[in-house]
């Protein structure tokens, strides 16, 4: 049984068994964010295998403790990847989702199973992070209504306001305590998503992911806020990445066995 990757294949109405060839991407939620995040994504995605990470603490995993660190909770996604033999087409992270699938392609690079596309969403580059408060309740409030203002409903239910300011601050002190990154280069292409109503801290500084991208850079910038992908999921640039990684992918199986034919009939 998965600990940490939840497939979304399994949602009313959509496809229980999408092509094989057609790309799987893996979903990172941002901090107090679940797998269920990412549920419509398959539907939309028909062709595409859609599997999202369950931090621990959310939904089937409420009675877990956080992680000790971003880099701890990156090794165990790892570990789950390499132990299943999977081998996804595309990492997607959104907000502190950004630091940890960047930390999870590290790893699976190092393990000799590297990820063509990294498509890292609402996320400054890592040295350049805006400082996140994760101590007192009111600090994170404030923060949180800086990126996406809450609910009359939420902040009226104190139980549930409570639970989400409890994943919150968990998740942002991994955020805080996320050094690994230094001197850290992607041979993926790697995608920086923001919404052109972000906070001008992101705004600003997610161009500056391209010092981590050795194998291609492209910033996309899309109408919305923090949370664009709300209303405006980013699932035609992620068709759009995985078919390029494709047709490069069969361009360089194509040249490689035109050169092998080409040796074959000089040695023959």
């Amino acid at each position: 049984m998965s600990v940490y990757i939840r497939s979304t294949r399994a949602v009313p109405g959509g496809p229980t068994h999408p092509a094989a060839d057609s790309g799987s991407v893996l979903c990172f939620p941002h901090a107090g964010g679940c797998a269920s995040f990412f549920r419509s994504w398959q539907a939309l995605l028909p062709a595409v295998r859609v599997d999202a990470v369950q931090y621990p603490g959310r939904e089937d995993r409420f009675a877990e403790p956080a992680p000790e660190s971003l880099a701890a909770l990156a090794r165990a996604v790892t570990e789950e990847i390499l132990a299943r033999g999977e081998r996804y087409s595309l990492l997607f992270g959104h907000s502190m989702g950004a630091y940890v699938a960047f930390e999870v392609d590290r790893l699976l690079r190092a393990a000799g199973v590297p990820t063509p596309t990294l498509v890292l969403s609402s996320a400054a580059a890592p040295a350049l992070r805006p400082p996140v408060p994760y101590e007192r309740d009111a600090d994170v409030l404030a923060y949180l209504e800086r990126y996406e203002p809450l609910s009359a409903e939420l902040r009226q239910d104190e139980e549930l306001l409570g639970l989400l300011l409890e994943y919150v601050k968990d998740d942002l002190r991994l955020v805080s305590g996320y050094r690994e990154h230094a001197g850290t280069r992607t041979g993926a292409r790697l995608v920086s998503v923001v919404g052109a109503d972000d906070i001008p801290e992101i705004r600003s500084r997610a161009g500056r992911w391209r010092d981590h991208a050795a194998g291609g850079f492209a910033q996309v910038v899309k109408e919305g806020g923090h949370f664009y992908l709300r209303s405006n999921p980013p699932v035609g640039l992620i068709a759009a990445e995985l078919a390029r990684a494709g047709s490069l992918g069969s361009r360089s199986t194509g040249t490689s066995r035109s050169a092998r034919a080409s040796r074959s009939t000089r040695t023959s």
